[in-house]
């Protein structure tokens, strides 16, 4: 490698011992493995909770989210090196045979990468649950679901930068040997999760949902070195209430919390919607969303969005508020979520699997 001048060599040392921070706190045999998080969790109803599964007005959901973070910390003409997508769809039936509930079975699939030695994690997913009511109107109801995955993890070592390869005046020299112990650059396994979710139609105006999951419940190995590290119990808890006022204006109120060994994150955070006529049809076609997010000594989240009809787009960008905030510049980066509710037909759809107050 070539000389470098002091301010680039300090450049170097700086964006690399960022991006080893990322890395080596997932990668490393005695650290806690961490999954992934999205800011808009209300819109990843299968990752968040397996009872989630076909539980919406409709007889199918097709949804998609995207989040990329970091955008700072990416090599000159990269794109970002810190991305999650994650396609999902799900399906509701069974509520005529039924008459007192109805099941629902979904599948997602979730690719997240990271940092110079391209970490990946790839899941496929395939969940399933059921829906009891307790009342002819639906106004409570109380699933259960469990979903099993299957996961792949790999990475790049030769990508990475590690501090026996640190030369002094002159920078990383990838040609050293790192002299790590690493035993595999890929592995797979089984996850297997499981959850309940109650909701309830209180109060005309105010609908509750609350929920719990634990995933890794059967403790998979994941590591990419010699080491016995195996995922630990993670346990979420969701929370939704929705204040609607009128056909035309509500409020949502969302909280999110997660644990794991010792790393736990709480999330929390309010949209509005307001919808608007169709002058054609007169039907309530539009609706605007806003609002702020907040991930707890993390970062801050404005968020707008717009449905027509069965489709909704959210937009959201975090603002970083941790440790970060200086070298990022509050720079956190992008999500988007799209998601379209839809049923095979009106005479096959039993729209009553939410209850609909009057106004």
């Amino acid at each position: 490698m070539g000389r470098m001048t002091t301010d680039n060599r300090r450049r170097g040392l700086s964006f690399k011992a960022l991006g080893l921070v990322f890395l080596l706190s997932v990668v490393s045999g005695s650290l806690s493995a961490q999954d992934v998080h999205f800011t808009q969790f209300f819109t990843t109803p299968l990752a968040t909770n397996p009872a989630h599964t076909g539980n919406f007005n409709g007889n199918y959901r097709i949804g998609f989210n995207f989040k990329a973070q970091w955008p700072w910390a990416i090599q000159q003409g990269s794109t970002y090196n810190y991305h999650t997508e994650t396609p999902y769809i799900d399906f509701s039936f069974g509520e005529r045979k039924i008459k007192t509930g109805w099941m629902g079975v979904g599948f997602n699939f979730l690719n997240d990468q990271a940092g110079d030695g391209m970490l990946t994690y790839r899941r496929a997913t395939l969940s399933f649950a059921y829906h009891q009511t307790f009342d002819e109107d639906h106004k409570y109801v109380l699933s259960a679901g469990a979903n099993v995955s299957y996961v792949n993890r790999l990475i790049d070592f030769s990508k990475l930068y590690f501090n026996n390869q640190w030369v002094e005046d002159i920078g990383f020299n990838t040609s050293l040997d790192p002299n790590e112990q690493y035993k595999r650059e890929s592995f797979d396994m089984w996850d297997v999760g499981a959850g309940l979710n109650f909701r309830g139609q209180v109060h005309h105006m105010l609908n509750l949902s609350l929920g719990f999951s634990m995933l890794h419940l059967n403790r998979p190995k994941h590591s990419f070195y010699n080491g016995d590290e195996r995922l630990g119990l993670r346990y979420q808890a969701n929370t939704t209430v929705q204040i609607k006022t009128s056909d035309r204006f509500f409020v949502d109120v969302d909280g999110y919390y997660t644990f794991e060994k010792k790393a736990s994150q709480i999330a929390f955070g309010s949209k509005v919607g307001y919808s608007m006529y169709n002058w054609k049809t007169n039907d309530l076609d539009h609706t605007v969303y806003a609002g702020i997010y907040y991930r707890v000594k993390d970062a801050l989240a404005p968020m707008i969005g717009y449905q027509f009809q069965r489709t909704r787009l959210l937009v959201s960008y975090d603002v970083v508020l941790s440790k970060l905030v200086r070298p990022g510049r509050a720079n956190g980066g992008p999500e988007i979520s799209l998601v379209h509710v839809g049923a095979w037909g009106q005479n096959h759809y039993n729209g009553t699997k939410v209850y609909c107050p009057k106004f």
